[in-house]
């Protein structure tokens, strides 16, 4: 279901991000490192969920005009519960694609996705989304995502974060659910 433009990069509303980011405690902050089924180490980080629904609501209402801008015209209903992540010196998060093989008991899929970088004191960890251009050397784009702005994106496009090679990278990642398509 690619159409429109691939990608959107864009600012954020720095009041919204400060009041998302009152919600972080760092106390609660868990190892959420994920291990492929070959011992290979995926991502490493530590982060957090916020599920404040006045919170999700305005990252929502973001999120479908991006939609719309974008040109996707997806039907989006709901809206997971954000992730904090920050990834320290060597953290890193591997190819992958947020979209599930199969769609949730509620029949929704994850169709936008986005990262928001929360900071600018980091080394390394580049964002990287495939656009899968068989006429280019390298097929994906190198997100040029600045402090408080964010990447959003269809949710079955291959992307990663580069290892960080210095400092501790800060972002926060959501998904914007539908129903499947037919």
């Amino acid at each position: 279901m690619r159409y429109g433009l691939a990608y959107k990069v864009g600012d954020i509303n720095k009041d919204l991000i400060k009041e998302t980011l009152s919600l972080v405690d760092s106390e609660e902050l868990k190892d959420s490192k994920i291990v492929d089924p070959t011992g290979y180490s995926k991502r490493s980080s530590v982060g957090m969920w916020i599920s404040d629904r006045n919170i999700l609501n305005q990252y929502m209402s973001i999120a479908q005009f991006i939609n719309r801008r974008c040109g996707w015209d997806f039907e989006l209903d709901e809206i997971e519960p954000l992730q904090y992540t920050e990834y320290y010196e060597g953290g890193e998060f591997g190819w992958h694609v947020d979209q599930h093989n199969t769609p949730y008991s509620d029949n929704r899929v994850r169709k936008v996705s986005f990262s928001i970088i929360l900071n600018d004191d980091f080394n390394g960890g580049e964002f990287d989304l495939e656009t899968g251009n068989p006429n280019k050397d390298v097929r994906y784009d190198t997100m040029n995502v600045k402090k408080d702005q964010g990447v959003f994106f269809q949710s079955d496009y291959f992307h990663r974060v580069r290892p960080v090679t210095g400092g501790v990278r800060k972002s926060l990642v959501g998904w914007v659910l539908g129903p499947k398509f037919l």
